[in-house]
This record gives structure tokens, sequence and C-alpha cells, in this order.
């Protein structure tokens, strides 16, 4: 069902925005905004993200095969990756290339009012995604819960994208008004440009933040230590365990962690014992931490 929320948001995101990019060109036709080119630029780098984005989870969903034996969970995370890439180079450096094109050549605007008023609309259209996908990570954690904790903290590389995406568009959607208004009311059309430089500094920003996110889920991260605490003192009071040499838990894909450890068991047990107090662990991890789908504990002696 996470899975089905996930895909859902990555679909109303891709709509909404594809929906927002076309109007925003048509505004940009008929004003002449260098704000609006940056922005109408920016809804149509998140279509195509967003399409990456869904192609990733779809991928990522693949059952294990003798290619990918652990599944290809992380190939979401490649996907969320590549979305940082050209957020930070099709979004951010094409608009503030045009936004530095529209200070060095000023040029009236025109039906600025229209070019208003749709803003407004697209600051509520992107504003309700966003609160739709914060929601999505909010579910299971603690209400107080910061966001940047826990966008740090998702294994739901999307989902993450998806937020990030979205606050850079509302807060961008802001910038562009904050321009096109004072252009209005001032005359001035510096003001325009100025709003273009800020977008495309945003979602250089954007694009940075979230690549650095994915390469923690790509490289292999660690689980939240609680987690790892958690395991670790489950199997270490099991009966006929004696010691835990090593432990180790990373991330593997969406709400899914491999588990490997090397562990000591008591010079009593012959293999027979050893195999079943294995199988019954794995059931009773598996039972606690459902996102472990994958163990492998190698027996060693003293």
């Amino acid at each position: 069902m996470a899975t089905s929320n996930s895909k859902s948001t990555v679909i109303l995101a891709f709509s909404v925005n594809l929906f927002i990019a076309i109007i925003k060109f048509f505004i940009w036709g008929i004003t002449g905004s260098s704000a609006f080119f940056s922005e109408a630029i920016h809804s149509v780098v998140d279509s195509s993200n967003q399409a990456m984005l869904w192609y990733g989870q779809t991928q990522s969903g693949s059952a294990p095969n003798a290619k990918y034996p652990l599944g290809r969970g992380k190939e979401e995370y490649f996907w969320a990756l590549v979305v940082a890439v050209v957020f930070f180079t099709l979004g951010g450096i094409v608009s503030l290339q045009h936004g530095i094109e529209a200070l060095s050549h000023p040029k009236k605007l025109e039906n600025l009012p229209i070019s208003i008023a749709v803003l407004i609309v697209s600051i509520l259209l992107e504003t309700y995604v966003l609160i739709k996908a914060t929601k999505e990570i909010r579910k299971g954690e603690k209400k107080n819960s910061k966001i940047m904790r826990l966008l740090r903290k998702s294994t739901d590389g999307s989902l993450v994208a998806i937020i990030v995406e979205d606050f850079a568009a509302t807060l961008g959607l802001i910038i562009a008004l904050i321009g096109v208004s004072l252009s209005y009311f001032t005359g001035n059309s510096l003001y325009d440009g100025a709003s273009s430089i800020l977008i495309g500094i945003l979602l250089m920003v954007s694009g940075l933040f979230l690549g650095y996110e994915m390469k923690h889920l790509i490289v292999g991260e660690s689980v939240d230590p609680s987690i790892k605490k958690s395991i670790y003192e489950l199997i270490n009071n099991y009966e006929g365990i004696k010691k835990i040499i090593q432990i180790d838990i990373v991330v593997i894909g969406k709400d899914a962690y491999l588990l490997l450890g090397n562990i000591d068991y008591h010079d009593k047990l012959d293999d027979m014992q050893i195999s079943e107090i294995n199988n019954q662990l794995f059931d009773r991890i598996k039972k606690e931490h459902p996102k472990v789908s994958d163990i492998f504990i190698n027996t060693v002696s003293d």
C-alpha cells in the first residue's frame, strides 16, 4: 500500500506539473516574462523528472532473479540521482542564463495581470502536491518530526525527490510572483530578470541537495542507529548465541534492508541445532523488523 501511495503521489505531481508547464509557456508567449520562461522550463523539468521517478519505482519493484539476486531496489535511487542532475543543469543553469540575459537586455513586459493570476493558481496547485507528499513521508513518524530529518531518514527515493522538487517549485513560483508583481507595479522589468536568476540558483541548490541524499542510498547507507541497536540486542539475547562478532545493516531499496552478520554460537550446539536457531531467529527479526528483507549470517568460532 505504501508503494501504491508513493506512485500515486508521483503520478499526481506529473499531471499537475505538465498542466502548469503548458499554461506557463502560453503566458510567457503573451508576456515575454523571463521569470515565466524559467518557471515554464522548471515545470517541464519537473514533469520529465517525475516520469523518470515513476519508471524507477516500476523497475525497483521487480522480483529478485538470477541476474539481480537482491532485486533492483536501488534502481529507484539511480533515477532520482538522474533527476538531481537534470534539476541542476536543465532547470538551474538554463534559468540562470535566461535571467542574466534578461538583465543585460531588458524589455517591456505585457499582460502582467494575467501572469500574476496564473502564478497564484500555480502556487495553490503545487502547494497541494507538496502537502500530500509531506503527509506521505510523515506516515508512521512522530508528529513533531522535522521534515529535513525525515528526508534524510527516508528510503523512498521518489518521495524524497517529489518533496524537494515541489518545495523548489512552490518557492520558485513565489519568487516569480514577487518579481512579476514588482515589474508590474514599478514598470521596471529588471525585477523579472532578477527573479529568474534567483529561481535558477534555487533549482541548482535543490539539485545538489537531492543528489547528495541519493548518493548515500546508492552507495549503501547504514540504517538508523536505533534500528541497528534494536536488532543487535534481539540477536545478542537470543538463546544459543554466545556473542556477536559483527553486524551490519544497509539499505538496499525502499523499505528494504540487508543484514550481514558474523555470530559465534555456543560450542555445545551442532550444525542442525545452529540451523534451527537461525531459522527461528530470522523469523523473529523479520516479524519485529519487516523492512529486513534479506539476512546472511556467517557462523564463526573462537
